[in-house]
Order: structure tokens, then C-alpha cells, then sequence
């Protein structure tokens, strides 16, 4: 990793209220209006409400059934565990591709969700994968790993990532707390940066 950290803040202040990140299940479930709406206020600050997005007809009450699935007991291991931080690879693939197919569905109903919408939610809320944009999957492409959809092999490629640049990661962790005041989970920082690998690839 070439990366200079921190980050430029245009990626990284997209974990902005860190809502999602002082709260618990049990308490999504309670409050799950207010969890809906800061769900779309996050989504907005990602830009997943502009161009053709059919989130742009709805209400935030369509973010409901979202908040629904992320307060699922099947997605406890995420809540309570930083994702990339230890060598359960495949019991932790499996639950984060599992969260991603029930968020897809709740999204059915009102439009087609894609890897991108679905990964910005996973990113902003639990942090259990990189938001697959078009810069993350350049930057992706360009370190050398395969990436068609969001599957299996993706979840395993960015855990493997992730394990073998730990002690990078947490270097940048410590670096960017003392910078901005927050504790980025490791998936943030690595969704930061595959997406300015990507970035300079464009330029």
C-alpha cells in the first residue's frame, strides 16, 4: 500500500453523523423511523438520490425495511466484531453476502438496487463492505483483482486485503482519529483506498 493518509475528506466524511455507528440493533428496532431517515440523509450525502435513482419518487419510509434487515439477530457477528480484523473469513463472507441479498429485497418493491446502493448502506452502517462505485471498482481493477459483481470471491478478496495490510490499516486508524476525531472501521479505510487508486486512474 502507496497510500498517503489521511484520506481527502470528499470520501471520507461520508461516515459523517456516525449515526449508525453508536447505535445497536435492539435500538434500530426502537427507533427505526429515526434510523430510516438517517439512512436517507446518508445515502443523500453519498449521492445515491440524484440522476435516475428511484429512491428520488419515494419517501424515507422506503428505507424502513432496510433498517428492519440491519437490525436482524443473523448479523450479529458484524455488529459486534470490526469486519477484517480477524481470520474468520469464510463464516463472515457468507453473513455479508447473506445482509446484502436481504437488503437487496427490501428495495424490490420500489425499484432495482444495485451493488452500489446496497454497499454504500453495508459501508455507512455496519461497515462490512467497501461501497462498490465506479472508482472503488477502478481502483479494485487496477491493484490487480477481479471484480464483475458483488459475490463471494469479492467479500473473501477484500477480507484477504485486509488481513494482509493489517498493520497498515491500523497505523492509518490511529493517524486519522488523531487527524479528524473518529475511528474509521477498517472496511472504510479500505473502501477509501481502492477509491483513490481509482480517482488517479482517471486523471
Amino acid at each position: 500500500m502507496s497510500y498517503v493518509w489521511p484520506a481527502p475528506m470528499n470520501r471520507s466524511d461520508g461516515f459523517g453523523d456516525r449515526y449508525f455507528q453508536q447505535t445497536t440493533p435492539s435500538r434500530l428496532t426502537k427507533n427505526r423511523r429515526e434510523a430510516a431517515l438517517q439512512l436517507g440523509f446518508y445515502l443523500a450525502s453519498w449521492g445515491m438520490y440524484r440522476g435516475r435513482s428511484f429512491l428520488l419518487q419515494k419517501a424515507y419510509t422506503a428505507h424502513l425495511g432496510a433498517v428492519d434487515c440491519l437490525a436482524d439477530p443473523r448479523w450479529s457477528m458484524l455488529w459486534r466484531d470490526e469486519v477484517g480484523a480477524n481470520g474468520d473469513s469464510d463464516e463472515i463472507a457468507d453473513c455479508i453476502v447473506e445482509m446484502r441479498d436481504c437488503l437487496g429485497d427490501t428495495y424490490d418493491a420500489f425499484g432495482t438496487p444495485t451493488d452500489t446502493l446496497i454497499t454504500k448502506i453495508m459501508l455507512g452502517t455496519v461497515a462490512c463492505s467497501p461501497a462498490c462505485d465506479r472508482y472503488f471498482i477502478a481502483g479494485f481493477k487496477a491493484e490487480g483483482y477481479s471484480f464483475s459483481y458483488f459475490n463471494r470471491q469479492f467479500v473473501l478478496r477484500t477480507l484477504k486485503f485486509c488481513r494482509e495490510n493489517l498493520a497498515v490499516l491500523r497505523r492509518a486508524q490511529v493517524k486519522i482519529k488523531e487527524s479528524v476525531g473518529t475511528q474509521y472501521p477498517l472496511m472504510k479505510l479500505v473502501d477509501m483506498y481502492f477509491f483513490q487508486t481509482g480517482c488517479e486512474q482517471s486523471t
